[in-house]
């Protein structure tokens, strides 16, 4: 309890603003309890997700509890809507996630939507506790991939790694530490590192968009209609529309023609998957090459295949599925 005793005493922790959804009722105020005792008197409690969203809207919380399965599992979206700035103004803010039976598979889902942490049910407030001081003293950069947006999920910081980690506003720790904070600054640190978020996902965006076009395109000399070549095109035009949305008002809005075009042709060669136009179909190809080096203006185009063809010829050998 020591990082919190001190600053009990001075008050600072009162400032923090948490909110916690959890069904059971009396869990939500054994923590309640719990947090209290250490001083946070900013607690919240929600027992349904919808109640806990209009909450992020509406204020600026420091500290996300919250159950993996409220509404069958409607944490999940929201934490992702949240991490890619749809939710609430701070994207940043820390997240733990409760669960009671961690399975592969929803561990998997839940680490996937951006959380900080994931804590095992059922578990004690000073575990808790315990969680909110490594968030404080050493809560992990975020990094940016295809698909994920969220702090760094390796377990091994020492393995190498050439994905940028950005450091993230942290109003939690700044409040435990009686940090002043002044809105505009921190308005203006969330803003400056939204744009490193979105640069690096613009990136990851245009080599998606390569890798899918490679994995799609050889699908079109298959006989009959595979799920590989279905999931491709959807999974194109969404990260195609992804693409065009976070190029607007950035120094890539040039780019936006270019993911306009990708929509128009993947959209019009699914409505007619079953005998697409050639011409569209050839045009997958160099509507992907352009996006990826107009995003990549300091990458050599022999580097950018290499790393396309190796990640193709990755999914191939695990007989991957999109």
């Amino acid at each position: 309890m020591a990082i919190f005793e001190q600053r009990q005493k001075n008050g600072f922790a009162a400032s923090a603003r948490i909110l916690f959804g959890e069904p059971e009722g009396s869990l939500r105020q054994a923590l309640r309890t719990a947090l209290s005792r250490e001083g946070f008197e900013g607690i919240v409690d929600f027992d349904r997700t919808k109640s806990l969203r209009e909450a992020v809207l509406k204020a600026q919380p420091d500290l996300l509890i919250l159950d993996s399965e409220m509404d069958s599992g409607a944490a999940d979206a929201m934490i992702q809507e949240i991490r890619h700035g749809k939710l609430g103004e701070n994207p940043f803010v820390p997240v733990i996630v409760t669960i009671w039976e961690p399975t592969q598979s929803v561990v998997r889902r839940v680490a996937s939507s951006g959380t900080d942490d994931i804590m095992v049910k059922p578990l004690s407030p000073g575990q808790i506790l315990e969680r909110i001081r490594v968030l404080v003293r050493a809560r992990k950069p975020f990094v940016v991939t295809s698909d994920y947006i969220g702090p760094d999920r390796r377990k091994d910081e020492s393995r190498p790694s050439d994905i940028p980690r950005i450091d993230v506003p942290n109003t939690l720790r700044a409040k435990i530490r009686g940090e002043q904070i002044d809105r505009a600054e921190l308005a203006r640190a969330i803003e400056e590192a939204q744009r490193s978020i979105n640069d690096q996902k613009l990136k990851r965006n245009a080599f998606q968009i390569a890798f899918l076009v490679e994995i799609v395109l050889p699908e079109f000399r298959k006989s009959g209609i595979s799920a590989t070549l279905l999931n491709g095109l959807e999974r194109l035009t969404e990260v195609g529309r992804d693409t065009a949305e976070r190029v607007k008002d950035t120094k890539w809005t040039h780019v936006s023609d270019l993911c306009t075009s990708l929509i128009r042709v993947t959209a019009s060669i699914r409505e007619t998957v079953e005998q697409p136009e050639k011409k569209e179909v050839d045009l997958l190809k160099p509507l992907s090459e352009a996006i990826v080096v107009a995003l990549h203006p300091d990458e050599s185009s022999a580097a950018i295949s290499n790393e396309i063809a190796n990640a193709v010829a990755g999914y191939k050998k695990r007989g991957g599925d999109l």
